[in-house]
């Protein structure tokens, strides 16, 4: 059977609005979460790294920059998104890149790993849920790349569905977030977070940064009375 380690999964606050990132300054807003995840694509483009780098919240900040390819909110110039990222590592404890764009950001894994940044490599689906031998194939890909846990996000149409994921963490060979998307979304991230999943996503502020997504203080919640 697989673990049951609810108590081991962090909640990430997803932010995607800079007036909710300034906020998360204060402590008690900052506790609801283990990480907070800023995404940078949702910011407005006239921001710079000086800026961002001046404003840190009071928790470990996971930095996000997604290409629009990827479901980010705008579009970016690949060399302009690396060199932000680059920029941007002195305040992260984790970053998230794209599996499928990792062989193109070695120098910029290597840096995350020279400064102690853990590197989530990425796997999206917006449309639907891959076959597990699919999965695994990218988990593999994502480790040898250098990815310290793999991140999958898919969507989900039916409970058989949600098992895929309960499979693929039964077999992870590491660190491993699992997450659906769509109407079972939500279900199925606490039953992943009971199953091994090392990272539940929450949203901070008003707007949710996928579909199925919960708040950061509704997830925290959830996952103590599951403890």
């Amino acid at each position: 059977m697989p673990r049951m380690d609810s108590e081991n999964c962090r909640v990430v606050g997803s932010v995607s609005d800079w007036q909710t990132w300034c906020e998360l300054v204060r402590p008690e807003l900052a506790g609801l979460c283990d990480w907070a995840e800023l995404r940078v694509d949702a910011l407005p483009p006239e921001m710079t790294a000086e800026q961002l780098l001046a404003q840190r919240p009071a928790c470990p900040v996971l930095l996000t920059v997604r290409h629009e390819s990827e479901g980010g909110c705008r579009r970016m110039a690949e060399a302009e998104r690396m060199a932000l990222a680059m920029k941007l590592l002195p305040m992260a404890a984790a970053l998230d890149w794209e599996t499928e764009q990792m062989e193109h950001a070695t120098r910029l894994v290597q840096a995350a790993h020279a400064a102690g940044v853990k590197v989530i490599a990425s796997n999206h689906d917006f449309e639907k849920t891959p076959e597990l031998a699919v999965l695994r194939e990218r988990e593999a890909r994502a480790r040898a790349l250098g990815a310290d846990i793999v991140k999958f996000a898919f969507r989900l149409h039916s409970a058989e569905d949600m098992m895929v994921g309960v499979e693929l963490l039964r077999s992870a060979t590491g660190p491993m977030a699992v997450m659906g998307m769509g109407p079972l979304g939500a279900v199925s991230r606490l039953l992943y977070a009971q199953h091994g999943s090392c990272l539940i996503y929450g949203y901070m502020g008003r707007t949710p940064t996928a579909p199925g997504q919960w708040s950061a203080e509704l997830c925290s919640l959830a996952l103590r009375s599951l403890a």
